[in-house]
């Protein structure tokens, strides 16, 4: 639970007190590889914090999986639409490696959002942060080439080239697994 608690420290107004105010609520949940914190069709009813391993959060497009999210150690992950809006979620998020996760319910999340106004103001950053992420992705996807896009993810997060599968990251990058493999190929004779 300290990374949960060092993630708290960044939110302005922290104090140990809210660190302790939270613990009751949150449950530990191990993922294994290949299983679901949540799957598509389902309501969210939780948010968790990722300990330990990586998860990737994906949609389907006409029967095809398009993973639109890596989530790993010291982020948050949920389908937020579904977490608002308690209908259910048109994304699955899958543990690529085991996971460890620090739950917390909905319900308790509301119940913290009455306690403390630190509550509120973590849950209106995240939800800025996460559209931040989003609008941040759909340009990746619109305004660069796909090699523009590995190279980036080659800079901006390299351990994810040896944690993801092949197939996850050719559909991150929305291009097909051989377009990726002639692009790594290419980039390594340079």
């Amino acid at each position: 639970m300290e990374a949960f608690n060092k993630f708290l420290q960044n939110f302005p107004h922290y104090q140990p007190s809210v660190f302790e105010e939270v613990q009751p609520y949150i449950s530990t949940k191990e993922i294994a590889a290949g299983d679901y914190f949540l799957r598509e069709g389902q309501v969210c009813q939780h948010i968790g914090f990722i300990e330990k391993g990586l998860c990737r959060l994906y949609y389907l497009n006409d029967g095809k999986e398009v993973t639109n999210c890596f989530c790993k150690e010291n982020t948050i992950t949920c389908s937020y639409r579904s977490l608002i809006t308690q209908q259910p979620s048109d994304v699955a998020i899958q543990a690529i490696e085991d996971v460890t996760l620090l739950t917390l319910s909905n319900e308790s999340l509301q119940a913290l959002y009455k306690k403390n106004l630190f509550w509120q103001q973590v849950g209106r950053l995240a939800g800025e942060a996460e559209y931040i992420n989003v609008d941040c992705h759909n340009r990746f996807l619109t305004d660069l080439t796909a090699t523009e896009r590995y190279l980036q993810v080659l800079e901006e997060e390299p351990d994810l080239l040896q944690r993801v599968p092949l197939q996850y990251l050719a559909s991150y990058l929305q291009i097909a697994p051989e377009t990726l493999s002639r692009i790594r190929k290419k980039i390594a004779r340079t």
